[in-house]
């Protein structure tokens, strides 16, 4: 359903006046934004209508029952500590409608053969990336990646496991002490990744990666390009050399770039 039939139908019309009305009500007694719409507690300046309606589409099919706050931020979207009908912790990953950045993410969609047909506009451009993320993601899985497990999306709001305890995350390679058994199965990953999923990371570093006590967990994969891709290759190489460097920093003894490339894409 279209954002203009959503607002034209008497739930779009009546939850944005709740909204409207419950910002108006928030502004007046000077409470925090913790308190706008009730029902999820994430309402602030940067969500937009549609993306409040499509996290109340989501409580409503019973994908997630409340949603606590924000655990993460970054430039183009928000994390999200959630809970399911279930009462299992969950992760939604809120991509922000108005995130310029996501124009500079263009050659990672149209020069990727599976997602070649980008329609004009940064809302179509941040759905489609969400999309983009829940199928690397699904594709990590089906092929026995250590990655976040993905659970649906819906417009630009994914739905992924929680990986943490008590509404704090894992923390990442960069958070964590690392050894020679982390080092090796960062390479195992990008290996695994490329041949078993068929994909590139394109942006694989010491921050999209949890230190867990099972091991490593791969996650933030929306720039992840399938290696038919033009520029797979090169996004690989940039992969390796980056998360060597960051091992080399840390005074561990790692495998030069080159020689883990020639091995991997062979």
């Amino acid at each position: 359903m279209s954002e203009v039939e959503l607002l034209s139908d008497g739930f779009g019309k009546k939850l944005a006046r709740r909204i409207d009305n419950q910002l108006l009500k928030n502004k007046r007694r000077g409470a925090s934004e913790k308190d706008v719409f009730d029902k999820s507690k994430v309402m602030d300046d940067v969500l937009d209508k549609t993306s409040i309606m499509t996290l109340s589409k989501l409580i409503n099919s019973r994908t997630i029952s409340y949603v606590n706050g924000v655990v993460g931020s970054g430039k183009e979207a928000k994390m999200y500590w959630a809970v399911d009908a279930n009462g299992n912790d969950i992760a939604l990953k809120i991509y922000l409608v108005t995130a310029s950045n996501f124009k500079k993410r263009k050659p990672y969609l149209v020069d990727d053969p599976r997602f070649s047909r980008v329609k004009k506009g940064t809302r179509n451009m941040v759905e489609l990336w969400a999309q983009k993320e829940f199928h690397n993601l699904t594709q990590c899985i089906k092929n026995g990646i250590p990655s976040i497990k993905p659970i649906c999306v819906l417009k630009n709001v994914l739905v992924l496991e929680f990986v943490g305890k008590n509404g704090v995350p894992a923390k990442t390679l960069v958070e964590s002490e690392v050894d020679e058994n982390d080092y090796k199965e960062a390479i195992s990953i990008t290996s695994q990744l490329y041949k078993k999923a068929e994909l590139v990371h394109a942006d694989f570093s010491e921050y999209n990666i949890f230190k867990t006590e099972n091991g490593l967990i791969l996650f933030d994969l929306g720039s992840a390009v399938g290696i038919r891709h033009k520029n797979a290759k090169e996004f690989l190489q940039r992969d390796v050399t980056n998360i060597s460097r960051f091992f080399a920093k840390r005074g561990l003894t790692v495998e030069h770039p080159s020689d883990l490339m020639a091995r991997i894409a062979s």
